[in-house]
């Protein structure tokens, strides 16, 4: 290469390289999916995935924290010139309709997305004769290496020979180290959660027997579990024998076919739709909770002993399982790309009771919008709760708005008709139906969000006219009416999910009642279990669903049955007291664990001021 093909190089591959670290993984077990994407693409009948701790001195204190993670599979392997296309970033196989990927960023983007070095190892005839090559950053940083390197031959080390249950006469091994972005630390507790992800992503690969799954915990340089764990099919349409949901649903469906498609089958209906001028199909198939699912009472099939049958089944170690898996499942080539809780209706715990999967061609990859970490499909997500007559022109009918659409080459209107067929003919008729599953057994729960936030109003109110004033206070003074309704019925609907109706009806009560507070739950991707939105004379409080404080908290106190017994009541009461208490505990635990001393001194202090906002809002200001 001359010295000016390298001064007019597109890109730099320092600045490639810290660009593509930070695209967007939502996780390390999504980052890792994209190697086990390429396991599978090579063939692979077993991947191992392998998690390394090692000891760590924390403040005079023995932890251990994940060194190293690998996945080694027994697939075809590769030869030096695909093991060394396969790091560099997109150099991938093409549109390969045999292939999951497609895009040639998913090992080089993936690893570096975790760590600063990435080690891989491959071989076609024997581990012994494997070739090696490896990517790191430090090297890039510095302007050591514009190229990967040359493989070379070099044998898998004994290390992870040793450690592999299945090691093959090809395959391929893949190690992370120098981990600075891996969000692990104890590796057996977190491979158990990683476990539900993966068995969803791939459960019909696992179902079916194509590959199977392992996750192994290593402390030490060996195994901490006797075998490696098998990862189980999760299923979120609960529609497998064979999954991982608890008794008594472990070795049967949860879930039945919903009535639509035809007795061959049940529960299918097919979309068509037309993409440059070619014509494909879009599978949808939907299912519901079977009624011994929800209700202890249905003869022939009692809850396990121990259980009420007047139990709140979203509290019940089932309903906890599918409370995880709400949403629409995207799927692309028999893998999930995305579980998109967008079409879920946030608060209303009825949700966790439907399953609708999509798949879809590769073909379809841009009327989805999937993004190149084959993480989520943005054009589908941002048609949740779409409702074209909104965006209609006044007496348009649907057919002109979609000429309307293809005139404009808006890229959303290969999916009206599905959106269409999800939002107001299939999730109404699947919602209709798991209303009336719980008839005549318990009524509906009495929520007091609405009495809480009255207090708080009256609080805020108080403290507004003795000077304490907040943000809210300040974007109110130059608000209309009509600001503040079009700004809480767009973070309603589009932050956080609600059905456009009960939004409005919500904003209108709340604007003719003047509140100042309002409460709502919702699924939310981050580690608090609440948060707020900030709003024009509105204070709204968000409660995380995803985080365990809800169900052991929230869920507890707030969807009491009404014909709950005294035990069923006492027992409830106990269990958010300890709750409370643990909470308390885990900031206790924080502040005990924050170094240095000013710095914990700061959040003691915040202790402290909350303490004062607590005291003004429960006292309601008295002495």
């Amino acid at each position: 290469m001359t010295s000016e093909d390298v001064n007019y190089r597109i890109v730099s591959p320092t600045l490639t390289v810290k660009a593509m670290r930070d695209s967007g993984y939502k996780s390390t077990a999504y980052a890792l999916a994209e190697l086990i994407d390429n396991s599978i693409d090579a063939k692979a009948d077993l991947v191992e995935v392998f998690a390394c701790e090692t000891r760590v001195m924390v403040q005079s204190r023995t932890s251990y924290r994940v060194e190293k993670i690998a996945v080694i599979d027994n697939g075809e392997g590769m030869d030096p010139l695909t093991l060394r296309r396969a790091l560099k970033y997109g150099d991938g196989h093409g549109a390969d309709p045999a292939r999951i990927g497609r895009f040639g960023m998913g090992l080089p983007n993936s690893s570096m997305s975790q760590c600063t070095r990435l080690d891989v190892w491959s071989w076609k005839n024997g581990p012994a004769n494997a070739m090696h090559t490896y990517l790191s950053l430090e090297q890039i940083e510095k302007g050591q290496v514009d190229d990967v390197p040359e493989p070379t031959h070099q044998p898998v080390p004994d290390y992870w020979q040793g450690l592999s249950e299945g090691l093959g006469p090809t395959g391929t091994l893949v190690v992370w180290s120098e981990l600075d972005r891996v969000n692990w630390y104890g590796a057996a507790a977190t491979l158990r959660n990683t476990a539900d992800l993966i068995g969803r992503i791939y459960r019909y690969y696992i179902n079916d027997g194509r590959v199977d799954i392992r996750l192994a915990p290593v402390r030490d340089g060996k195994v901490v579990d006797t075998a490696l764990k098998r990862v189980e099919p999760n299923d979120p349409l609960y529609l497998m024998d064979s999954n991982s949901v608890p008794e008594p649903f472990s070795s049967k469906p949860m879930f039945m076919p919903h009535s639509m498609g035809n007795e061959a089958e049940p529960g299918v209906n097919h979309i068509p739709v037309t993409y440059k001028d070619k014509n494909y199909t879009i599978t949808v198939r939907a299912s519901i909770a079977r009624p011994e699912a929800r209700r202890g009472d249905v003869d022939g099939h009692p809850w396990p002993v121990g259980i009420s049958e007047t139990a709140e089944p979203g509290r019940l170690p089932w309903g906890k399982h599918a409370g995880r898996n709400i949403g629409i499942s995207l799927v692309r080539q028999g893998r999930e790309l995305d579980l998109d809780t967008s079409w879920a209706i946030g608060y209303d715990p009825t949700e966790r009771w439907w399953g609708i999967e999509v798949e879809f061609p590769p073909d379809l990859d841009s009327v989805f919008g999937v993004t190149n970490n084959k993480q989520s499909a943005t054009v589908f997500s941002s048609l949740a709760h779409f409702d074209w007559r909104a965006h209609a022109e006044s007496g348009e009918s649907m057919k002109e708005f979609k000429q309307r659409l293809e005139d404009l080459g808006d890229p959303r209107l290969p999916l009206i008709d599905l959106v269409e067929y999800l939002e107001n003919k299939l999730l109404k008729s699947m919602r209709s139906k798991l209303k009336q599953q719980r008839a005549g057994n318990r009524k509906g729960n009495k929520r007091y969000s609405d009495d809480v936030a009255s207090r708080a109003t009256d609080t805020v109110k108080r403290r507004g006219a003795e000077g304490h004033t907040g943000k809210t206070d300040d974007l109110e003074k130059d608000a209309t009416e009509e600001s503040k309704r079009h700004e809480q019925v767009e973070s309603l609907t589009k932050s956080h999910h609600l059905d456009e109706d009960i939004a409005k009806s919500m904003v209108e009560e709340a604007l003719e009642q003047d509140s100042r507070a309002r409460w709502i739950s919702g699924f939310q991707d981050t580690s608090a279990f609440f948060s707020i939105d900030l709003m024009a004379g509105m204070l709204q409080v968000i409660f995380n669903k995803r985080h365990p404080v809800h169900d052991q908290l929230m869920v507890v106190l707030e969807e009491v049955p009404r014909d709950a017994d005294e035990a069923d009541l006492r027992d409830r009461l106990k269990q958010a007291a300890e709750t409370f208490k643990l909470l308390l505990f885990s900031w206790a635990r924080m502040e005990d664990e924050t170094y240095p001393d000013k710095e914990r001194e700061r959040i003691a202090d915040a202790r402290r001021e909350w303490g004062r906002y607590a005291r003004d809002f429960v006292d309601g200001g008295t002495d």
